[in-house]
């Protein structure tokens, strides 16, 4: 006969989950090693312009920022953090200096910074937009659907032509290049709403 137990990592926890991963930062039961957290807004770990490692290094960057404004780790400790290459890390950021998401002062070790006006930054505007967009019409696809259609659509040439004209814009930061802004992204939108109703037409959405 089979002895019944509760699986001790079966037991849901039912606080908040910024509160409980707090609470997981701050243990130190074992070890004091890697306390603390990393604050990272949505718009950068669900911003379409980036590849995972990408993402996966900018956070790692932000972590050794912590409470500075600048950090210098190795890129083979962030290889070792994030259990790939060096070379596939020094490709990676390279790639995050080009989309001007970081900073690199290079040295004997690399200096990074984040970027100023990174709230406005091309590439987490066009995302946000996107996602705005996928929150007004998710209810009248099927799913899986809407995530290939936009899948396509974050890696056309019409969406990089957006956040091109964008980078333009955000590279003299006028103070008239705000409203510029606004009508570039109301375009993106517009651009989205005709593109989705050719893609799925009321027949096909059931109206």
């Amino acid at each position: 006969m089979k002895t019944k137990y509760n699986d001790f990592w079966l037991t849901k926890n039912n606080k908040a989950a910024n509160a409980y991963m707090d609470e997981v930062a701050k243990e130190s039961n074992f070890t004091g090693h890697h306390k603390g957290y990393t604050i990272l807004p949505h718009k950068i770990h669900r911003c379409y312009g980036l590849s995972p490692y990408e993402k996966l290094i900018l956070v790692d960057i932000v972590a050794y920022m912590s409470d500075q404004s600048q950090c210098y780790p190795t890129i083979e400790m962030i290889a070792r953090n994030l259990g790939c290459s060096s070379k596939s890390v020094e490709r990676h950021i390279a790639k995050l200096a080009e989309k001007k998401l970081i900073l690199v002062s290079q040295s004997k070790n690399n200096t990074y910074y984040l970027p100023n006006y990174l709230h406005v930054h091309p590439y987490l505007l066009v995302s946000e937009k996107t996602h705005e967009f996928i929150r007004s019409v998710r209810k009248q696809v099927n799913e899986r659907e809407l995530t290939l259609w936009i899948q396509e659509i974050v890696k056309s040439d019409a969406c990089k032509a957006y956040t091109a004209r964008l980078e333009k814009l955000h590279e003299r930061r006028f103070p008239t290049d705000k409203f510029a802004e606004k009508e570039t992204l109301d375009s993106y939108t517009q651009s989205l709403m005709t593109a989705f109703a050719k893609r799925f037409p009321p027949d096909v959405k059931g109206q």
